[in-house]
């Protein structure tokens, strides 16, 4: 169900053999806190990735409320 989903078109570009949705949600980790991941830019801009009030460029009502907005580390845990 989750690669057969439309937001995977143009992306997936060959069917997947022996992967199920448990297999891709329990093989998903992190090892470091990313952060910058996620550039913001001014209202308007035709860059970025989300805007001030961290609204995510090109979507609606989606919000990016975690450290990849962050431009760098900071002095404490992400």
């Amino acid at each position: 169900q989750f690669v057969a989903a439309s937001s995977w078109n143009d992306y997936i570009l060959s069917p997947l053999t022996n992967v199920t949705d448990d297999a891709i949600r329990d093989g998903g980790a992190i090892t470091f806190h990313p952060v910058g991941t996620a550039s913001m830019s001014p209202v308007g801009a035709d860059w970025g990735v989300v805007d001030p009030d961290l609204l995510l460029k090109g979507a609606k009502g989606v919000r990016i409320v975690d450290a990849s907005v962050l431009p760098f580390v900071p002095s404490a845990h992400t």
